[in-house]
């Protein structure tokens, strides 16, 4: 009899594990369904506040931005803005997207060109910028480089590129110079902490590129001597290049700033150009 109740006993625990694992499976389902409905309820009152601060922005000549500044769009024609909706509820303008061209003297904005086939030997800048109000700081820069000189022995100035360098890690030829020999240092335009601002050509990397047909990609420069570095001439070969956040600011913002091996030829004064074009868009807070 007492066999008996203990198989009866471990039934009806099997069955109320059972039922008790099936009910928190209803229970965890349910309560996954209300979420989802709450979330995406919550998404779309969002997307909806969301629709109505770029409406709101889009009708304004002069947008706000992160830190209290003012973004002038009528400085700035031809240049796209990106809005957010911060969690204060305050609307605000925070991205930034446009293109250039490099006359060799001068900006001129892309806009201003369309229709137009401009001259051959005008370089194209593209601008991606976050804006913000920009604060004087005395912090040095984390990211990017550390280093305010560099020995004489591994500098490279380039004949062809004024204001462009090669900082290399090693005597050349050397594998050791990689990454160093696709990185061009304006070594007269410098951070807020006095080191040099770099344009990375990771587009000479690439062995399908057409810098590894015409015998100018990493490979080949790894090859090269000093003297051949100092008179490398890209011509109108177009590998791409990035000046990254950390080497490009302006008083609204920072910014990625996309070209080619083509505009390296002045990219220093060019930069600088944008800089200047686009800091003279913004209005400082109070």
């Amino acid at each position: 009899m007492l066999k008996m109740s203990r198989k009866e006993v471990f039934r009806q625990c099997r069955r109320g594990v059972k039922y008790g694992v099936l009910l928190a499976i209803c229970y965890w389902v349910v309560d996954f369904c209300i979420r989802w409905e709450e979330a995406a309820e919550a998404r779309a009152i969002y997307q909806k506040k969301q629709g109505g601060c770029s409406r709101k922005l889009a009708g304004m000549e002069q947008v706000p931005i992160l830190g209290g500044s003012l973004l002038d769009r009528t400085k700035i024609p031809g240049f796209y803005f990106g809005s957010t909706l911060r969690s204060d509820g305050s609307c605000i303008a925070d991205l930034l997207d446009g293109s250039f061209w490099w006359t060799g003297k001068e900006l001129v904005p892309v806009y201003e060109t369309l229709g137009v086939e401009p001259p051959t030997s005008w370089t194209h800048y593209h601008v991606t910028a976050r804006l913000y109000t920009r604060r004087d700081t005395t912090e040095p820069h984390n990211m990017g480089g550390r280093h305010v000189d560099w020995p004489d022995e591994l500098v490279v100035k380039l004949k062809n590129y004024p204001g462009l360098e090669l900082w290399l890690t090693a005597p050349p030829p050397s594998i050791k110079n990689e990454f160093s020999v696709r990185t061009f240092v304006m070594h007269d335009w410098r951070r807020r902490d006095a080191t040099p601002r770099t344009i990375n050509c990771d587009g000479l990397n690439s062995p399908e590129s057409k810098a590894s047909a015409s015998g100018l990609s990493k490979a080949y420069l790894l090859k090269m001597n000093k003297e051949q570095l100092e008179n490398l001439e890209f011509g109108s070969l177009r590998a791409y290049c990035t000046v990254e956040l950390h080497s490009f600011d302006f008083a609204g913002g920072d910014g990625r700033i996309h070209l080619g091996t083509e505009g390296l030829r002045g990219a220093p004064e060019a930069l600088k150009s944008v800089s200047d074009y686009l800091s003279h868009s913004i209005i400082a807070g109070k």
